[in-house]
């Protein structure tokens, strides 16, 4: 935690340097699962999603015009899946989290009154915090294994609907989906890929004259 705070005050100074008009909190509620193919390509099975949670920090400016800004940030992310196989008769669970830096567009695509609805689209690196794998009854952890120390990539679309509250804040929901891969196959050859859907709830805050209505 203590470099997730240092993260957060990088992108405050940040922020401030880049004299971005909004700035913008956002957490909830991710479905995600792994797929993982070794160096035969043979793919494990049984795998399930699970239920995880994430917070995203950013800001938000123009890019061209009002109608397309540009938005970056940093995030905090959980990924996990369990499975099982029967004819092993074993259990087995994984759970990640990773800190990422992000960048894309967003694109307003509606406007109503107070109301608007916009799409977005983000690329990511991440890189992992912590994470365990279980196995049976049986915890390891799993940071600096070969299978998951190298970054992701992660690409996400969204869509999400607005409220502007007042002139300095608004509110939103979005559900994204995005898919993240590996920047190079891990020392065993293993192929590793996240998937996550998320549900999310925000706050965005107007720091400049002139920001968005």
């Amino acid at each position: 935690m203590k470099l997730f705070y240092l993260i957060i005050s990088f992108f405050t100074i940040s922020t401030c340097a880049l004299n971005a008009q909004e700035l913008f909190v956002e957490g909830g509620k991710s479905i995600t699962s792994f797929s993982f193919r070794d160096v035969f390509a043979d793919e494990l099975d049984n795998l399930r999603s699970t239920n995880h949670t994430y917070i995203d920090l950013g800001y938000r400016g123009k890019l061209f015009g009002e109608q397309v800004q540009f938005i970056g940030g940093l995030g905090l992310h959980t990924y996990g899946t369990i499975g099982s196989d029967n004819t092993q008769n074993t259990y087995f669970e994984w759970e990640t989290t990773y800190a990422s830096i992000y960048g894309g567009i967003d694109i307003r695509v509606i406007q109503a009154n107070r109301f608007s609805f916009h799409v977005r689209a983000t690329v990511a690196p991440e890189f992992l915090m912590q994470g365990t794998r279980v196995l049976n009854n049986e915890v390891l952890d799993i940071k600096g294994r070969e299978d998951f120390d190298t970054p992701i990539i992660f690409l996400r679309g969204a869509a999400s609907f607005e409220y502007r509250i007042n002139s300095y804040m608004a509110a939103f929901l979005q559900y994204r989906y995005g898919q993240g891969t590996q920047l190079e196959k891990s020392a065993s050859g293993g192929e590793l890929t996240y998937f996550a859907q998320d549900f999310g709830l925000g706050l965005i805050f107007s720091i400049k004259e002139g920001a968005s209505q």
